[in-house]
C-alpha cells in the first residue's frame, strides 16, 4: 500500500467535484453473460459463486483505479484487494461473511474458499479484518433474478469498498444471463470503470 501525492493525482478534480456530495455513490444492475463461466466451472468441479468472485476480483485487480481507497484527507492505492462474501447457512438462513485473500488459480481460490466457509465458525470476521479497506463486499440472491439493487451501508462519503451483488442467471436464447450489481464511490471511479 502507498500513499497518493493527491496535487500530482489525474483524478483529483473528479475527486474534489464528487467530495461536495453527501451521498456520492451510484450503483448500475447490469446483465452479464456467464455461459462460458459456467461451461467452465461444471467441467472442472468448481463453485459457481466462487469462480464469480475470483473473477471479478481478478479484474477488479487488473484496474488501477479499483485500488485507491480514501482515508479521511489522504488517498492509499493497495496492491490488491481481496473478497469479503457472504454464504447462507444453509439449516438456520442466516448469513456468515468470509474473507479470503486472493492469490493464485481460480481452482486454488475455489478450495480455499471451500475450506474457510467450512472451518469458521463465527458469522463474522473479527473487527480487524472487517475494518480493512482492501476488500470488496460480495454477495448473491440466487434465488431470485433482479434489475435493480441497493446495498447496506453508512452514508460515510469515504466509504470506498466497492459492493458487488449478483442474482439467479436465467436462460436467454441459450445464453446464461445474471444480474449483476455493482455499487462504488464516483470520488473514484466512473462507469468507464464498471464496463
Amino acid at each position: 500500500m502507498e500513499y497518493i501525492d493527491f496535487h500530482s493525482w489525474p483524478r483529483k478534480e473528479h475527486f474534489r467535484f464528487f467530495s461536495g456530495l453527501s451521498f456520492p455513490f451510484y450503483g448500475v444492475t447490469l446483465s452479464l453473460d456467464v455461459t462460458n463461466l459456467r461451461s467452465y466451472v461444471k467441467a472442472h468441479g468448481l463453485s459457481f459463486y466462487y469462480a464469480l468472485i475470483y473473477a471479478t476480483l481478478t479484474a477488479m485487480n487488473g484496474l488501477p483505479d479499483f485500488l485507491y481507497k480514501i482515508r479521511g484527507d489522504r488517498i492509499v492505492r493497495h496492491d490488491r484487494l481481496h473478497p469479503s462474501f457472504v454464504v447462507l447457512d444453509e439449516d438456520t438462513h442466516l448469513i456468515k461473511i468470509v474473507n479470503v485473500p486472493l492469490d493464485g488459480t481460480m481452482e486454488a481460490f475455489c478450495r480455499r474458499a471451500e475450506e474457510q466457509v467450512l472451518t469458521q465458525k463465527e458469522p463474522f470476521p473479527d473487527a480487524q479484518q472487517e475494518n480493512r479497506d482492501d476488500l470488496v463486499y460480495i454477495s448473491c440472491t440466487p434465488w431470485f433474478s433482479f434489475t435493480s439493487l441497493s446495498n447496506e451501508m453508512d452514508c460515510d462519503p469515504d466509504d470506498s469498498i466497492p459492493r458487488i451483488t449478483w442474482g439467479k442467471y436465467e436462460e436467454r436464447n441459450g445464453r446464461l444471463i445474471l444480474p449483476y450489481a455493482v455499487q462504488l464511490n464516483h470520488r473514484l471511479l466512473d462507469g468507464w470503470h464498471v464496463a
